[in-house]
């Protein structure tokens, strides 16, 4: 017998990492806001970009349904940003995960290549929601080489390939570069939908980078990619919110997806 489809409710969120010294948007004076956005939106499966192990214990506290699969990016274990997979442990269920690093040893801990000063890694894991299994990847590509982007995009999509899955595959990530950029053009061109543009084909360019100045026009560089669902339901970015702060230097983006 079939398994009916279910929807998914997913989200991509640079939090910023807890440490910066942002002012008036420092961590301690958003963090109330932030735990209180992610337990009330609803959001099943959210990729966090840059957050802190000080951030995921301190979510976790206040939101215990919450779990997370991910890495720190300088050891392997607790120290550095994370690309972490955030779910709802009530509706979402996982069955493996791993981390990799962008660079030509993905396995070597804090490896870089192609030009990438910072570390930049990719936390993957196999999911199940309502009897429907599906594969999440999460990552945060170089802010400064276009060449590291592109590469980093290659191997994600060779270790997509090689894994050989049938499931649907969904990437959230803050891709460091627009719509037209070259490592988001190999997405499409890999048959990945940009759920956002799916669903809102045409209008300017849609920034979710605001810098703290909740600017609305520039480059959308956030993004969920979904590759094999059954349908996208609908996507936007989250500028609306009632906290009367800022949540983070970037806008969540959101999407919901039949699996």
């Amino acid at each position: 017998m079939q398994i009916p489809t279910i929807s998914l409710k997913v989200m991509s969120f640079n939090i910023r990492y807890g440490t910066a010294d942002d002012g008036e948007n420092s961590w301690p004076l958003r963090n109330d806001a932030v735990i209180e956005f992610l337990g009330t939106s609803g959001y099943d499966i959210i990729g966090l970009q840059e957050v802190l192990f000080e951030q995921l214990q301190e979510i976790r506290r206040a939101l215990p349904h919450f779990h997370w699969v991910g890495v720190g990016r300088d050891d392997g274990e607790t120290q550095g940003e994370y690309s972490a997979i955030l779910f709802d442990s009530r509706r979402v269920t996982v069955n493996s995960s791993d981390t990799f690093w962008f660079s030509k040893t993905p396995a070597v801990v804090a490896s870089t290549s192609w030009g990438n000063e910072l570390t930049r890694v990719c936390t993957h894991g196999t999911f199940e929601v309502g009897g429907h299994a599906f594969d999440f990847y999460n990552l945060h590509i170089d802010h400064e080489s276009a060449i590291s982007r592109l590469k980093s995009i290659e191997h994600l999509l060779q270790r997509i390939h090689a894994k050989g899955s049938s499931n649907p595959v969904i990437v959230t990530g803050d891709f460091n570069e627009g719509e037209d950029g070259p490592a988001v053009e190999l997405m499409e061109r890999a048959g990945f939908d940009e759920t956002y543009r799916a669903m809102n084909p045409e209008g300017p360019e849609q920034a979710t980078y605001h810098g703290w100045k909740g600017t609305i026009h520039g480059e959308k560089i956030d993004f969920i990619f979904a590759k094999g669902v059954r349908e996208i339901l609908d996507s936007a970015i989250v500028r609306e919110n009632p906290f009367r702060k800022y949540l983070s230097d970037h806008y969540p983006v959101v999407a919901t997806l039949l699996v």
